[in-house]
């Protein structure tokens, strides 16, 4: 009886929603500062235009994005909650770290998506055949770091040394991409794996150079660099955002949200500004964006087995 009374008057608020007296909560899984903290605050602007009510944005970051995801999985099913899903919720229930799937939320549109990279100092390494020649002549020598051990980062690392042929040390920075990035500017690291659009700043202002993209072509951002694959090595990998809201959302309600990150996506605004912060915006559908994430975990499991990075 009283699921049948709550399934009842989540119905009733459905057809209302949004309540313009209401905020909607957004969590991000993730530290302030970094990469997604960025992208998503910067679409948050836009997709409070198009939703009709403040979206209020909150970093709940720890255990490689579990802290968060957690929260949002138990968040009530009422549209006033979302929140960002990042590669990270394909490997934590792989590895044992969290009860958490991506099909324990409901997706309504990718954000973003980008390849990763692997990204040196600008004085530092000429190019990926200088970074083999040093690795393979020093042993678990250069430093290469990521977000968290087992996390996106590490795993593609962790790819990219099997492909090389070459043994890394990788050092974790759990505050996320932006302690990352840090970390290699300040010299703490001789590389990291990351994604393009955190990098590609310093890469323009000659700070950092990026060696390699793990795409399946050249990536537009930075067309004078080649791909793995043009290397020789068959390693095509990257990252994405999506929007999410616990599972059980209505349907009307996730229409409504749906056609506002589609509008807001579309925005000539937003789109002038992701353009500028490199954010790697991607548009697909909650249909489309499913079909993704389940291509895409198959995929992950396979790599974790490989790298026995699963219990």
């Amino acid at each position: 009886m009283r699921c049948l009374l709550v399934a009842i008057l989540l119905t009733a608020q459905a057809q209302s929603y949004p309540d313009t007296g209401r905020k909607v909560r957004h969590i991000i899984p993730w530290g302030a500062g970094g990469a997604t903290d960025t992208a998503m605050r910067g679409f948050a602007q836009y997709f409070e235009k198009y939703l009709g009510v403040p979206v209020i944005t909150e970093n709940i970051p720890g255990g490689l994005s579990a802290v968060g995801l957690l929260r949002l999985k138990a968040a009530r099913p009422d549209g006033y909650t979302v929140g960002t899903l990042t590669y990270d919720v394909l490997t934590l229930s792989f590895q044992g770290l969290a009860p958490i799937s991506w099909k324990d939320f409901e997706p309504l549109g990718m954000v973003t998506e980008h390849p990763s990279a692997l990204v040196v100092s600008a004085d530092r390494f000429e190019d990926l055949d200088a970074f083999r020649r040093e690795a393979s002549s020093r042993p678990k020598a250069l430093k290469v770091g990521n977000v968290g051990t087992g996390g996106i980062w590490h795993q593609h690392a962790a790819a990219m040394e099997t492909a090389l042929g070459v043994k890394l040390a990788h050092i974790p920075y759990e505050a996320g991409s932006g302690a990352q990035l840090a970390a290699l500017l300040g010299g703490e690291v001789d590389a990291n794996v990351a994604s393009l659009p955190a990098s590609l700043p310093h890469v323009r202002e000659g700070t950092l150079r990026v060696l390699a993209v793990m795409s399946e072509s050249r990536d537009p951002l930075v067309p004078d660099v080649p791909t793995f694959k043009e290397k020789g090595f068959d390693l095509v990998q990257g990252g994405f955002r999506v929007l999410a809201v616990p599972k059980g959302t209505p349907v009307p309600v996730r229409r409504k949200l749906e056609r506002a990150l589609e509008s807001a996506l579309e925005d000539a605004g937003f789109r002038s500004w992701a353009e500028k912060a490199v954010i790697g915006a991607r548009f697909r559908n909650a249909a489309d964006t499913c079909a993704y994430l389940e291509k895409t975990a198959r995929r992950v499991e396979s790599l974790m087995k490989t790298l026995e990075l699963t219990p």
